[in-house]
């Protein structure tokens, strides 16, 4: 990985572990809930970019995008083609709910592209709806695929995976400042436990600093979709080209505030996916330009 991993195989290991005293949990954890889809049991995330998917006035192709998505699909489900890729993920008699994010919003060329290949998949138009913040919906979803966007939070530290169910939780509030280590208990919550088939991250154009209202100067155009089934792999991705954005933009380490707590803990402790460098597999593909992170 890049020299701007800000989460080592050695912090991972020290911070796991004063996690696990802090929390009062055993040094142990239960296999990720999430199937790793990587041939060597590595957590598989990928990262797929293009410099054309945005001009200089900020607007979406939709069809550079859609191949886009095309890719980071096949390559997240290890699947020889998209298609294929998407009814690994989807059968035709799920309900499924498209959950992404409001504040620095998902783009609605990425949501559209989603329910399209879903459609695509087998599943009726009216089995398909966006569900963020809709507890009563949600509830009836047998499948939830989150597609947040790639940025901080001033009150959570990131705004990013984990946070995007936090509307399920009907208590926001509980979980900012340091409190944003239980965030992964919301994906322990009956409305969407075990329902998530895949994570999609906007980063076309992430925001690196404060959030939700974003400035304008911490936000630029990476032009990239980050997949995987492993939340925590995906954070924790998210996480790494976000503190080499900060680093690259302040010419030294700019930690996050608060920090991030949420990620270890989101393995160590409700046992959502892996954090750990060492078990992900990350394969970039496409504009290699100021990535930020290799695998």
């Amino acid at each position: 990985m890049s020299d701007y991993y800000h989460l080592t195989r050695r912090d991972f290991v020290r911070d796991s572990a004063l996690g696990a005293l802090a929390l009062g949990i055993g040094a142990s954890a239960g296999p990720p809930v999430f199937a790793a889809a990587a041939g060597d049991g590595k957590s598989m995330v990928a990262l797929v970019r293009d410099e054309k998917v945005q001009g200089d006035d900020n607007k979406v192709d939709s069809a550079t995008l859609k191949k886009m998505l095309d890719e980071a699909i096949k390559t997240a489900t290890g699947e020889s083609n998209a298609a294929a890729g998407w009814k690994k993920l989807i059968k035709p008699d799920d309900v499924v709910g498209i959950v992404p994010t409001k504040a620095n919003p998902t783009h609605e060329e990425l949501i559209q592209a989603v329910q399209a290949a879903v459609q695509e998949a087998g599943v009726a138009p009216d089995r398909i709806q966006n569900v963020q913040g809709k507890i009563d919906l949600v509830t009836k979803c047998t499948a939830l695929i989150s597609l947040p966007s790639l940025k901080t939070h001033a009150l959570t530290g990131l705004g990013t995976v984990l946070k995007n169910y936090i509307s399920f939780s009907g208590k926001a509030s509980a979980y900012h400042g340091e409190k944003n280590v239980e965030l992964g208990s919301i994906w322990q919550m009956p409305v969407v436990k075990g329902k998530t088939r895949i994570v999609i991250v906007d980063a076309l154009r992430p925001l690196f600093d404060r959030g939700p209202k974003a400035d304008p100067k911490y936000l630029w155009n990476y032009n990239g979709l980050l997949v995987g089934s492993d939340p925590v792999a995906v954070e924790t991705m998210a996480l790494t080209i976000l503190m080499a954005k900060r680093k690259a933009f302040k010419g030294e380490a700019w930690e996050i505030t608060p920090p991030p707590m949420c990620v270890v803990a989101a393995d160590k402790q409700y046992q959502l996916g892996t954090a750990d460098p060492a078990k992900i597999a990350l394969k970039l593909s496409g504009w290699e330009k100021d990535a930020l992170i290799s695998a």
